[in-house]
């Protein structure tokens, strides 16, 4: 069945697949993983097909660096005081 939308790549469920650091063949996603504590990001797994090396990359919103800090402060138990 078609839709009747228009095709995005930003809507699209296929990722682009990148370069290998080990021998520059391509990498294409092998896995997609949701982030389990419900944050908006997802884990994209790659896999080189020819030297067989694996490369995992996070993908989500674009979050400030101060809410990156404070995540990373939550995760971490640190508090600001501690500092």
């Amino acid at each position: 069945m078609t839709s009747k939308e228009a095709f995005s790549f930003l809507n699209s469920k296929n990722v682009a697949p990148i370069f290998c650091d080990e021998c520059g063949n391509n990498m294409p996603c092998v896995r997609r993983t949701r982030d389990s504590h419900e944050r908006p990001y997802e884990f994209q797994t790659f896999e080189c097909a020819a030297c067989g090396h694996r490369r995992v990359r996070t993908v989500g919103s674009d979050a400030s660096d101060a809410d990156i800090q404070s995540m990373a402060e939550r995760i971490a138990g640190i508090s600001k005081d501690a500092r």
